[in-house]
């Protein structure tokens, strides 16, 4: 999209790795959403998105249609790569590493609230954001936590600037978040 020249938004979830904001490049901004379909599709009918892109594949080319269209899609990708003098093998090998890590944690229903609530609680003098679940940024990288809607689970994510960093920030979420989920389970038995 940078390389095409166009300028504008780039709308993309909370949940997605760092490297779409180093990737952007000039006269591209990259904004947040919350993790839904919907959060994008809204997105991406406000002023200035040129794009919106869900992480498990859903574009949305909002010069054509605010909404998803899989026809539409193809046609644009391939619109953007049919200038390109390489294959898109080579494209893709030139891509940075990202280092995202994510994990599905079994959550009652009843314990969402109660876990979003103490690492609120704990994460409060840091530098998070409650756009959607919780982000907390570090030097080291981020972690969040976000509640799943549909099913009695929560997702974890980390990134920092290395797969080890990566794991071992997923695994101190993943320790906190265990942590609120034993002892709030053993208060209800006991």
């Amino acid at each position: 999209i940078a390389e095409r020249g166009w300028r504008g938004k780039l709308a993309v979830p909370i949940t997605l790795t760092r490297q779409a904001e180093r990737m952007a490049g000039e006269g591209l901004e990259v904004v947040r959403t919350q993790a839904s379909l919907a959060a994008l599709t809204k997105a991406s009918a406000q002023d200035g998105v040129v794009f919106a892109g869900a992480v498990g594949g859903g574009y949305i080319f909002p010069g054509f249609l605010p909404a998803y269209d899989g026809g539409a899609s193809l046609c644009k990708l391939l619109e953007l790569l049919a200038p390109a003098e390489r294959p898109l093998s080579a494209m893709i090998a030139d891509l940075p590493l990202a280092t995202l890590v994510h994990r599905q944690l079994q959550c009652p229903w009843a314990l969402k609230g109660t876990v979003m609530r103490v690492l609120n609680e704990r994460f409060a003098e840091g530098d998070v954001d409650l756009l959607d679940g919780i982000k907390v940024f570090r030097e080291d990288g981020w972690m969040s936590v976000l509640p799943d809607p549909d099913e009695p689970l929560i997702h974890l994510y980390a990134e920092g600037d290395s797969e080890q960093e990566s794991l071992r920030l997923e695994e101190e979420l993943r320790a906190i978040v265990s942590e609120v989920l034993e002892r709030e389970e053993i208060g209800a038995r006991g």
